[in-house]
């Protein structure tokens, strides 16, 4: 789950929580756990070069966000903050702790108007069997892994300095958006309410993908202000399920 907890430390150490009182947007490259293709579910083993060709043909572009701005600036994290990320994963039974074939994100695609922040990224990983992939599918699903992420959540937003800012009770939706001919699909909604110097704002964290074989695609999206448009959402899940099967090996 190491996508989500990357967005959510970048959004609360300064990142896009900060854009709201004035101080700046950290960019990200998210990553992910477990995954797969298609022609591996059949039997037949991918290379490491195979697998790197297909997320790269699977994986968002500038062409297919127009108006946005990308950018592939690493995420930096602290010691305290990947200690968490560790005690979370161990939480919810060392999600994605497997070493993957390839994993490989897309820039983070930005656009900033005013107060409104939203960003957009995909990540392709592809694992060295369908059964670790299958696996990750599961615990995503999982309730008891959602716990652990709010945990998680509660102990990270009070270990932050967030100058002027008050943070609300975090929480997170879960749901299967269809994903048709993979082994299915998994979405998460995190809704961080935030009053900034008296004005009450929201931060929301979408986790959107599907697991095929033995990858996993993932589509990851931020808003401030407003959740990222659902209508492009669902374009860009559809676009990257329809890649993952037209360029499966």
């Amino acid at each position: 789950m190491r996508w989500a907890i990357i967005l959510l430390v970048l959004a609360l150490n300064g990142g896009l929580l900060a854009a709201c009182a004035g101080k700046g947007q950290t960019a990200h490259t998210t990553r992910s756990a477990g995954a797969g293709t298609t022609a591996a579910s059949t039997g037949s083993a991918l290379s490491r070069q195979q697998a790197l060709a297909y997320a790269k043909a699977v994986n968002l572009t500038s062409a297919d966000v127009p108006g946005f701005t990308g950018s592939a600036q690493r995420p930096q994290r602290s010691a305290s903050e990947t200690r968490l990320e560790h005690a979370m994963l161990h939480c919810a039974g060392s999600v994605g702790s497997e070493s993957a074939l390839a994993e490989v994100g897309s820039k983070s695609f930005e656009l900033k108007r005013g107060i409104l922040n939203l960003s957009v990224s995909s990540e392709v990983t592809v694992a060295h069997s369908a059964a670790t992939a299958l696996s990750t599918l599961a615990l995503i699903r999982d309730a008891h892994v959602r716990e652990c992420f709010s945990r998680f959540l509660d102990t990270l937003i009070k270990g932050e300095n967030l100058e002027g800012t008050t943070v609300g009770p975090v929480s997170i939706q879960s749901g299967n958006p269809p994903a048709p001919g993979t082994a299915g699909g998994f979405g998460w909604r995190v809704t961080v309410p935030l009053t900034v110097h008296q004005l009450g704002v929201s931060f929301y964290l979408d986790v959107l993908g599907f697991v095929d074989g033995p990858a996993e695609v993932t589509l990851s999206s931020t808003g401030l202000v407003q959740p990222f448009p659902a209508a492009i959402e669902q374009q860009l899940f559809k676009l990257l399920l329809a890649r993952a099967k037209a360029h499966a090996p």
